[in-house]
């Protein structure tokens, strides 16, 4: 019986002809893995590249329980290209929230086993072209895992690294001591291990305050090859102004999510093309673009609270000539702009796309037509009208 959510290929051989089964339901997937030697002659004559194909669409988890029992699969995981070791695939089922201590820690540990085993030379048939490493801040499995992709890069085994550092804590744990800690822990680690950042292009970062060290130094001087920057729950120091001043960086896209910046001030960052902010807290506008030449993308998204003050949208794009995609989220409530049309005339010059989602119905009429006349090479606009009542 089919997996209900699969895809099928052929591969033939001589006047045979074998049906591989490629699905994203795991149970079928490894059921059909660990079938008996029937199974096991069928897999034994399928290339490997199409063995791979089905590896890719699992977790590194359900790829080593799959490839255990059978000699074909054996050593496949080790020609992967792309590798995902997400400690998360590690916890026990069901998942607790928040997660055990216990169960963090034992999930790191079979995370560490995972990786030694994944990254060793003499196992590996071909570079891993990227590694997207998930993994909690535990010391002592940092000073285990540090060592191991440090030496995965010095070798010319690793040359792209995707690392998010979660958390899995209680949220009313996480007070401002506890989120100094993580950026001490976080600044202490690629301290050590220097190796590690010469391939980190993306880093996900949470529940990090960097009040007590340079933000700039801690991402942008170390973090040379940084090009994805993901921060969520992170502040400089509660209701503080963050200033990113990296001239050098080849940074290219920045999402911040509920983060606690008063205001978040680009001073340079050359490189960038795509910024994302949801959810702000500032009082006044959230924003400000100094030289970002490159900006191309900007989404921002938030609800208007009591305290806000609609800011005009103008002056936020005051530093941008480059920007072709906008959109503009207000999540179903009052806007948190201020009405204009000629002042946004430069700013929307280069613009193609314009999205403007959560608006309230009885102004759309209003800004639909402030768009076009500001924007007049606009091609696509999407406007999403809510019909709830703003409070």
């Amino acid at each position: 019986m089919d997996s209900p959510m699969a895809e099928k290929a052929t591969e033939s051989k001589g006047n045979e002809q074998v049906v591989i089964v490629i699905g994203t339901d795991l149970g079928y997937l490894t059921g059909v893995a660990l079938s008996a030697a029937f199974e096991e002659d069928r897999l034994s004559v399928l290339p490997d590249d199409v063995l791979l194909s089905i590896l890719r669409k699992v977790d590194i988890s359900t790829a080593a329980r799959t490839s255990s029992p059978s000699t074909r699969w054996r050593q496949l995981p080790w020609l992967l290209p792309e590798l995902n070791i997400d400690v998360s695939c590690f916890l026990p089922a069901p998942r607790s929230d928040p997660i055990e201590a216990n169960d963090m820690q034992e999930a790191m540990v079979a995370l560490t086993k995972a990786t030694r085993s994944l990254l060793s030379k003499p196992h590996r048939g071909s570079t891993t072209t990227r590694l997207d490493l998930v993994i909690y801040l535990i010391n002592t499995f940092l000073s285990d895992l540090g060592p191991l992709v440090g030496d995965a890069v010095d070798c010319g085994l690793l040359k792209d690294l995707d690392l998010t550092i979660h958390d899995g804590t209680d949220a009313l744990d996480r007070n401002e001591e506890y989120m100094l800690q993580r950026a001490q822990d976080i600044y202490g680690f690629f301290t050590a291990y220097p190796s590690v950042l010469h391939c980190l292009t993306k880093l996900s970062l949470y529940n990090v305050c960097f009040s007590e060290l340079d933000i700039n130094r801690v991402l942008f001087d170390s973090c040379k090859e940084l090009k994805h920057l993901f921060l969520i729950y992170c502040d400089t120091g509660r209701h503080t102004l963050c200033k990113i001043d990296a001239p050098n960086s080849k940074l290219s896209v920045l999402e911040i999510h509920f983060c606690r910046f008063e205001m978040l001030e680009l001073v340079c960052l050359p490189k960038l093309e795509k910024l994302t902010w949801y959810h702000w807290l500032s009082e006044y506008s959230p924003l400000l673009l100094c030289y970002v030449p490159s900006l191309g993308e900007l989404e921002l998204s938030s609800a208007l609270t009591l305290k806000h003050v609609p800011f005009k949208l103008s002056e936020v794009l005051h530093g941008t000539t480059s920007i072709h995609t906008l959109t503009l989220d207000f999540q179903g409530e009052k806007l948190w702009m201020q009405p204009e049309m000629k002042q946004l005339c430069t700013a929307f010059n280069k613009l193609r796309k314009l999205s403007v989602c959560g608006i309230f119905v009885e102004f759309d009429i209003i800004w639909t037509t402030a768009f076009l006349v500001a924007a007049p090479s606009i091609e696509i606009l999407c406007i999403e009208v809510t019909c709830a009542v703003p409070v």
